[in-house]
């Protein structure tokens, strides 16, 4: 079998990204470097295919990039990562196994842990969000309510491509979310590997400019999403004015107020 692994970088070395030095530092596999900095680096390594994008153009560029790239050297499977995965030794080898075993499932994917020891992914999505959980499943599971984040989800080329790609305006927030809305009226199952990785995923910033700016992406995102029915509305309103109110209560600052008001309507 064929895999492309597209890992996305911003301000970041590829052989510095944890996604490479856990997964892919090593291996035989062809790696698609999409990097989203300000400015490129030098990449010497004989199996990456390096692109660069000063404009930052988001991960479904990227993603969609890779995607074409996969078709037109049928290549069969697509790894999407960033750059701040953390694999566990033997990733690559459950990968591999899972699709030999299972020649019927498209889409597989890892199980996530944060920092705190909660599960990130893959986890029940409502009201397009999701919370923390204690344990996730193993094996094969439904699509609906369970869903994958980005990073780690290996995917059947002819699949995405069906499913029309990545939503190249969700650049950032909401991007995962929308392209699994759309692989759901495809499949309504997928396999989650028995394997664990370690996310970067920081719920303790204190720096209110930079809370300020993430939030101002969350919310661009969320307004570029597309709905498909009356209840989308409702639930990109409901979990932004949520993240909203919680940066408001938390940092006791109404500037977030603003923000949301001028960002998202």
């Amino acid at each position: 079998m064929k895999i492309l692994c597209v890992i996305v970088l911003y301000k970041c070395k590829l052989e510095n990204s944890k996604s490479y030095r856990s997964l892919l530092q090593d291996k035989d596999i062809t790696i698609f470097a999409y990097d989203n900095s300000p400015t490129p680096q030098d990449v010497n390594i004989k199996n990456v295919i390096y692109v660069h994008d000063s404009r930052n153009s988001g991960l479904g560029v990227a993603y969609n990039k890779a995607a074409q790239y996969a078709k037109c050297e049928h290549i069969e499977w697509l790894l999407l990562l960033d750059q701040d995965t953390f694999f566990p030794y033997n990733a690559l080898l459950k990968y591999t196994k899972a699709i030999e075993e299972n020649p019927s499932i498209l889409l597989f994917a890892p199980k996530h842990k944060i920092s705190n020891g909660k599960f990130l992914s893959p986890t029940p999505y409502y009201h397009k969000t999701s919370k923390l959980q204690d344990n996730v499943p193993t094996g094969i599971v439904k699509l609906l309510p369970y869903a994958p984040i980005n990073s780690g989800m290996l995917i059947n080329v002819d699949l995405f491509w069906k499913a029309g790609g990545y939503d190249e305006a969700v650049w950032l927030d909401f991007s995962d979310i929308r392209f699994i809305e759309k692989v759901r009226t495809l499949i309504d199952a997928f396999y989650v590997i028995d394997t664990v990785c370690i996310q970067d995923f920081s719920v303790d910033e204190t720096d209110v400019t930079k809370l300020k700016n993430r939030f101002r992406i969350f919310c661009q995102c969320a307004k570029a999403c597309k709905r498909e029915r009356f209840w989308d509305n409702v639930d990109y309103l409901y979990v932004t004015a949520k993240r909203c109110l919680s940066l408001v209560v938390k940092n006791k600052n109404l500037s977030f107020i603003s923000i949301y008001l001028k960002t998202y309507f």
